[in-house]
């Protein structure tokens, strides 16, 4: 989503850091026993980016997912695919349709198909998914809903997700959607929405190893705890590591004591420790961003405003609906 240091900085540039995504052919990754794919396979695959090429068995595979209003290449192409290689993993990210602005539904039918699809590319080799906001309830829902896809998954690390829904009124969003119109991801994220009921009607819980890892002080993701709190995962807060830290929702993508956890679970079969993780507090607590990342702050804070502006202000191809979108039939 957005920062509350990129909504002081000026509005007048609008730019875009996407990077375009190299066509990939499709295989036929439906499965018996999964919700339908309503989106081709071949849109589907050409979704995905591996910067650093294909996962092999000496460097596994981890799938990255972001969140509402950036794309894969903004979210994580200077931070966790650089930081994530120079610790032995080949990180692919997934950009999701109209900056993750669209149905949340359909949006995690792109994550529940590069699941797969990252496993086949790392020859049959469970894969990893790093998750950022909005990322976490579209990959929990694909899961959920794509049994094949939790069978190749080793590992579930979502950063500030939002699994129970915004308190809108006490979040950035509600200047947003207060009186208006919003795109469909923003109903949807809202707390008590069709969409979290369906999600927490069965399994409401961790369907493979999971640390969900948040910032006591984020100011989109309201209330931040409760939102994290899978049942049957691992949560921590940054700030049990660094107890001083103040982190936003948007700089958690490259905080160094988010990446510290999140590194652990890959490490230790997807559940973090924070007594395994205290002897690199003196590290993490003293860096902004992770070792090994490429990540300029001014450019991040630049990338957080063209966000705001491409996502909701200009709506990034992403109708606005006076409701949020119905509930897919295979989840009633």
């Amino acid at each position: 989503m957005f920062s509350s240091a990129g909504i002081c900085l000026s509005l007048l540039t609008v730019a875009t850091h996407a990077r375009p995504v190299l066509p990939r052919s499709a295989p036929n990754l439906a499965s018996s026993g999964d919700a339908p794919f309503s989106v081709s396979q071949d849109t589907l695959a050409a979704a995905l980016t591996c910067p650093n090429g294909n996962p092999t068995t000496t460097s596994p595979g981890v799938l990255l997912v972001h969140g509402t209003t950036s794309t894969g290449a903004e979210t994580w192409a200077e931070g966790y695919v650089p930081a994530l290689k120079s610790n032995g993993y080949t990180a692919c990210y997934v950009t999701l349709p109209n900056r993750a602005m669209g149905d949340m539904q359909v949006s995690s039918e792109y994550i529940a198909y590069n699941l797969k699809y990252l496993s086949l590319l790392s020859n049959g080799a469970q894969v990893a998914v790093i998750s950022h906001s909005q990322g976490g309830p579209d990959t929990q829902w694909a899961l959920r809903f794509w049994p094949s896809a939790r069978a190749v998954t080793r590992a579930f690390i979502p950063l500030s997700p939002d699994f129970t829904g915004v308190a809108l009124l006490d979040s950035r969003l509600s200047p947003v959607c207060r009186g208006i119109q919003c795109q469909a991801s923003l109903w949807q994220q809202a707390e008590g929405s069709n969409y979290y009921r369906a999600l927490q009607a069965k399994d409401f819980r961790a369907l493979v190893p999971t640390t969900a890892i948040y910032t006591l002080t984020d100011e989109v993701v309201v209330p931040s705890a409760p939102n994290a709190a899978l049942p049957g995962a691992k949560v921590l807060a940054i700030q049990q590591l660094c107890p001083l830290r103040i982190t936003d929702h948007v700089f958690m993508t490259i905080d160094a004591a988010a990446f510290a956890f999140a590194l652990d679970a890959l490490n230790h079969g997807g559940t973090a420790s924070l007594t395994r993780t205290l002897p690199s507090a003196l590290t993490a607590c003293f860096r902004v961003e992770a070792k090994g990342m490429q990540v300029s702050i001014t450019n991040q804070l630049e990338g957080d405003i063209n966000s705001l502006v491409d996502g909701i202000i200009l709506g990034a191809g992403a109708p606005r609906l006076s409701a949020e979108p119905a509930v897919k039939s295979y989840a009633l």
